[in-house]
């Protein structure tokens, strides 16, 4: 009787260990129904930019000849220009054909920066994979709308086309036999314009060919008394005349760039502050400006944000009115998908796999994008909780996950 009732108790042990050894086996396979994958925890910067039109302020001198003809100019726009250095050479005639002069010396440049740019390069396999990622930024450009940049990466595609047309048939070359044209067309254009007159800088420095009337008004003079009313009615003004201009100096490099605001976004700009401005139309250049004052006009409904930059990048073109980007806040934290992300006793965190082993670790939300978070770094947990840290490994798959978990 005995050794029956222990055979049953012996049988129902094994039952018991047998039903936890397939409970068991299910929850693994349920888990591991794939290979485990996970990826190393980076920190990522997320940038909040706005979009807007600014209006440049600068202390400009315009520069007259005696005659309003054609000007062949000795430096390009931006330059810093030295006391007694030429500037340019004014001719009697040939006013109309300024626009003419401008095209050939854009296409002159841009053949010599072909040829200078090969740097005795002879690999043509480089000169062609320069030439596909151009044209594989320019495509995007175009599809995604984006104009700001178009001009200069169309210059750098053609730039690359024409350093391939050089190397693979030298003098024969299209660039080089376009080049020579071209400046025989320009010596031509100026030997009929009449007799002309050279002009030079009376002091030093920065000079540009193409005053706009706006030089005795959009001023720092004005900058110090601006209003939201004297605001609008200068851009509203129209431009002095430019007749005999040839150009235009400022003796200094600072300049002021003006932009109106919604209410609301001049929380954004701070006493001091320096932002990341990416100007559109000027190649997509950027330039650190410093915030200098905020303006109220309640009239219409805006903030007049004042910011100054004492930069002024050659061929940087300082259209009166321009379109901005402004990066005025960034984040940076641990990237984190947020399918990742689970709750361990009404904390938020992630597993990871450190080894064979799974941990649970905490995170503090820093950042939400629309499938991911970003999270503090660099945080020191108290011996219970530990937070996630650069390079742990996130694990992205898996199922019933808990902390402690040992993993083949």
């Amino acid at each position: 009787m005995r050794g029956k009732k222990l055979l049953k108790n012996r049988f129902a042990v094994g039952l018991v260990c047998l039903l936890v050894a397939v409970y068991t086996l299910y929850h693994l396979i349920g888990l591991f129904d794939g290979e485990l994958s996970t990826f190393a925890a980076g920190v990522t910067t997320e940038h909040t930019t706005l979009s807007y039109d600014g209006y440049f302020f600068r202390d400009e001198t315009l520069l007259t000849a005696k005659g309003g003809g054609l000007a062949d100019y000795a430096v390009s726009d931006g330059t810093k220009v030295s006391r007694g250095q030429t500037l340019a050479t004014v001719y009697e005639g040939g006013a109309d054909l300024q626009g003419r002069l401008r095209r050939i010396d854009s296409e002159i440049k841009l053949l010599e920066q072909s040829m200078d740019g090969l740097g005795g390069s002879t690999d043509p396999s480089k000169v062609k994979d320069s030439v596909n990622d151009s044209y594989g930024t320019l495509i995007k450009m175009l599809a995604s709308g984006e104009s700001g940049g178009l001009s200069s990466e169309v210059n750098q595609l053609l730039t690359g086309l024409n350093q391939m047309d050089t190397l693979w048939n030298g003098e024969q070359a299209a660039a080089s036999k376009t080049l020579e044209a071209l400046r025989a067309e320009r010596e031509e254009l100026l030997s009929s314009c009449g007799t002309g007159t050279s002009y030079s800088a009376k002091q030093s420095g920065y000079f540009y060919s193409s005053p706009d009337g706006f030089e005795n008004t959009f001023t720092g003079a004005a900058i110090e008394s601006l209003t939201g009313e004297s605001f609008f009615d200068l851009i509203e003004s129209s431009p002095a005349s430019t007749a005999n201009a040839y150009g235009k100096i400022s003796y200094t490099s600072e300049w002021y760039l003006v932009i109106p605001v919604k209410p609301g976004e001049q929380k954004y700009f701070e006493d001091g502050g320096v932002y990341d401005v990416l100007f559109e139309e000027n190649g997509r250049t950027s330039l650190p400006m410093t915030f200098e004052k905020s303006i109220e006009d309640s009239e219409q409904g805006v903030w007049l944000i004042v910011l100054s930059c004492d930069r002024l990048p050659e061929d940087f073109s300082l259209l009166r009115r321009q379109s901005v980007r402004i990066t005025v806040d960034s984040t940076s934290g641990i990237y984190v998908p947020k399918d990742c992300v689970k709750k361990l006793d009404g904390m938020r965190g992630v597993y990871i796999l450190r080894g064979s082993v799974v941990h649970f670790r905490q995170i503090d939300i820093l950042y939400e994008g629309s499938d991911y978070y970003l999270v503090k770094s660099g945080l020191e947990g108290d011996g219970e909780v530990e937070y996630l840290q650069v390079n742990d490994l996130i694990i992205l798959n898996g199922k019933q996950l808990f902390d402690g978990m040992v993993v083949n």
